[in-house]
């Protein structure tokens, strides 16, 4: 099956490294970029398919699309934010309708999270030789067979050196984007073992907790716990949504008490505490002070892909997804987006209790999964392979909208399992 073959290119291609890569002018092509695009074509020719399936979620995300189209040819001419735009609705569309096209079992759920989760798994062994040899061993192979030396220079100095041990980059661009990668499948692995325990599963969850632990970075591990306590919601949801609006609406009180006392102001105070590093604490608050000047001054619109305003001493990065997508598309924009996210993972938790055990896990792991991505995206930019790969997984829950045919499909299933249990005790 073409969506079959297609879901297994982009998982594979999630792990080649940056250095294999073609330039088309001023465009940087890798695989999954490619792999996409011939999504897109399927897509439109199966269109159908996708209408039929189409929500509230999808209609928004056709909204932040245009708006982000609308952003880019402003800003850079019909030319230039044409070009742009186009490997941005690849990534965005591209990834999200790969998910909503091959995911649409709890079958298909469970093999694609599977495969990213065993991958994941097996890399161990490179992160462990990188973290204490201070060798990117997997870059090192890749420059060589491509002649492409695309890492960041500052990935191979001392400032990724930590407690001895050099931050990991396994396979990918940068150690921020090796640990989200983990931390996005390790709710399902850990999920899996406690539905039912096996070995071997066991051995992934924690392969690829010590994975997300040898880049040394705040965001995965900062995800972990955002994802304990977003399992501490999912248990207690149904039956005390009271006690959880009221708890939500003094949080938000709380947070404009301390943004009115505050010299510094609730997010300010709220990075600053989400960073291993004080410095790197400090720079994203600069970073967060001076795009509010652009963001000021193009609400709606955005300034696109030009530079925004900062002393000169500061890179051009923007280390907050939420941040970068408000700069660079608008304040309407960015809403939009957070608001689909959000209304997508509350819409599968006000739901969860009535889905069957043998699928309310998975649900529960996808429920994990988005909303650490989501709140971990004000301190981290999902840049490079994890912007697809946030919209893969903003998809890949499309299967579990409608929680009565996905039972009835489940208690068939058993009632045939148990057939043939019995059918093959009596011949016995």
């Amino acid at each position: 099956m073409i969506i079959r073959l297609l879901a297994i290119l982009f998982v594979i291609s999630i792990f080649i490294p940056v250095e294999f890569h073609i330039l088309a002018g001023s465009l940087r092509l890798e695989a999954y970029r490619l792999v996409l695009a011939v999504v897109l074509i399927y897509g439109f020719i199966n269109i159908n398919q996708i209408l039929k399936q189409a929500n509230l979620v999808d209609i928004l995300l056709f909204f932040f699309v245009i708006l982000a189209t609308a952003s880019l040819i402003y800003n850079h001419g019909l030319k230039d934010g044409i070009e742009s735009a186009g490997i941005l609705i690849i990534e965005i569309l591209g990834s999200f309708y790969l998910a909503r096209l091959f995911i649409t079992t709890p079958k298909s759920y469970y093999e694609i999270n599977m495969w990213f989760a065993t991958i994941l798994a097996i890399l161990l062994v490179f992160s462990l030789y990188e973290a204490f040899a201070k060798h990117r061993i997997l870059h090192e192979w890749a420059k060589v067979i491509t002649g492409n030396d695309s890492l960041d220079y500052r990935l191979y100095t001392h400032y990724y050196i930590r407690m001895g041990i050099m931050r990991t980059t396994n396979l990918f661009a940068h150690p921020i984007l090796y640990g989200t990668i983990g931390a996005i499948f390790f709710p399902f692995i850990v999920l899996l073992v406690a539905y039912k325990f096996k070995l071997g599963n066991a051995i992934k969850a924690v392969a690829i907790f010590i994975g997300m632990v040898t880049t040394l970075s705040s965001a995965p591990l900062l995800s972990v716990a955002f994802q304990a306590m977003t399992a501490v919601l999912t248990r207690f949801w149904h039956g005390g949504k009271r006690f959880w609006f009221g708890f939500g609406f003094l949080a938000i009180s709380g947070m404009i008490l301390i943004n009115a006392l505050s010299n510094r102001g609730f997010f300010a105070i709220l990075i600053s505490y989400l960073t291993f590093n004080p410095v790197t604490g400090y720079y994203r608050l600069l970073q967060w002070q001076y795009t509010m000047d652009d963001i000021k001054e193009h609400p709606l619109f955005g300034i696109g892909l030009h530079d925004w305003t900062r002393p000169e001493w500061m890179n051009n990065s923007i280390d907050s997804f939420w941040l970068l997508m408000t700069l660079q598309h608008g304040i309407i924009a960015s809403f939009i987006l957070l608001f689909l996210c959000l209304y997508a993972v509350f819409h599968m938790l006000n739901r969860l209790h009535k889905f069957h055990p043998a699928t309310r896990w998975m649900i529960r792991s996808w429920i994990l999964a988005f909303m650490s991505l989501i709140l971990i995206g004000f301190t981290v930019d999902y840049f490079g392979k994890i912007q697809p790969l946030f919209f893969f997984i903003l998809g890949s829950i499309g299967w579990a909208s409608n929680h009565q045919q996905m039972n009835q499909i489940i208690k068939r299933m058993t009632q045939r399992l148990r057939a043939k249990k019995r059918s093959t005790q009596g011949h016995s």
